[in-house]
């Protein structure tokens, strides 16, 4: 009964997430999470300029913190803070803040090709 989850639209949208689809579609959207995850920190393994990869880094446990904020707290496993899931919570400051940390990252791993391609001429 997703009425009864206090805050349902922000701090508790992946409990409703999972009462509503079912625990094969909360599994998938965990797994969603890890893998942008993981490929965070691959595209940080392969920056050479140490200032970028840290930046890379930083953004990448930024995510992932927040996403095991989000979820230990809906699942009881730490004290739910209030922090919202990215991507997936109502909310334009949230988006917006996840959109650009996108961004960035992908910005880092254009520029890392860029510089790639000018040394090998």
């Amino acid at each position: 009964m997703p009425d009864k989850i206090p805050v349902v639209s922000q701090d508790f949208i992946f409990a409703a997430i999972s009462e509503e689809l079912g625990a094969i579609f909360a599994l998938c959207l965990i797994f969603v999470c890890i893998s942008c995850l993981f490929m965070f920190f691959n595209i940080a393994m392969e920056i050479r300029d140490p200032f970028y990869k840290l930046i890379a880094l930083g953004l990448g446990t930024m995510y992932g913190v927040q996403v095991f904020i989000t979820l230990g707290g809906v699942t009881k496993f730490i004290p739910s803070t209030g922090v919202t899931l990215p991507l997936v919570s109502y909310g334009g400051s949230s988006l917006l803040s996840t959109i650009v940390l996108f961004a960035i990252i992908q910005g880092l791993y254009c520029k890392q090709f860029d510089e790639s391609s000018v040394n090998d001429e």
